[in-house]
C-alpha cells in the first residue's frame, strides 16, 4: 500500500513547490515594480499644481523673481502634443502647469510664457473632456 502523502524529496512536491513560488513571485516582482512607479507618477502630477486663484494673481510684464513665491517648485513634465505645439510667442520658453490635483480625470493646463526672465504672455489650455 502506497502511502497517501507523498514524501517530501519526491518529484511531485518539488513540482508543486516550484509552482506555488512562480505563483507568488511573479505578482510581488510586479507590485515591486508598478507601486512605485505609481506614487512617482502621482507625486509628478500633484506637485505641479499652479491653483487658479494664484494664476489668476500672475500679470505678464513682471519678472520672475516677483512671482517666483506664486508658482510650484516644479512644472508639468508631460503637457500633451496640442498643447506643446500651441502658437507661442517668438523668443519665449514655455512652462506649463496643472490647475487641479485630480489625478482620475483630465484638468486644465496653465502655459507661462517666459522671455529673459519676464512673464510674457499666459494661457490656460483646456482638457479634452470627450
Amino acid at each position: 500500500m502506497q502511502p497517501r502523502n507523498p514524501p517530501n524529496g519526491s518529484p511531485r512536491c518539488g513540482a508543486a513547490r516550484r509552482r506555488t513560488v512562480a505563483a507568488f513571485a511573479a505578482p510581488v516582482a510586479a507590485a515591486a515594480f508598478f507601486v512605485p512607479a505609481a506614487a512617482y507618477l502621482a507625486w509628478q502630477l500633484t506637485t505641479g499644481v499652479l491653483p487658479p486663484s494664484r494664476f489668476d494673481a500672475l500679470e505678464p510684464g513682471r519678472p520672475r523673481a516677483e512671482l517666483g513665491r506664486l508658482l510650484p517648485a516644479r512644472t508639468f513634465p508631460y503637457p500633451p502634443d496640442h498643447a506643446r505645439s500651441a502658437p507661442r510667442p517668438p523668443g519665449t520658453n514655455c512652462e506649463f502647469y496643472r490647475s487641479g490635483r485630480d489625478l482620475l480625470d483630465q484638468v486644465d493646463l496653465y502655459r507661462l510664457c517666459w522671455s529673459n526672465g519676464t512673464l510674457v504672455a499666459k494661457d490656460t489650455l483646456e482638457a479634452n473632456r470627450n
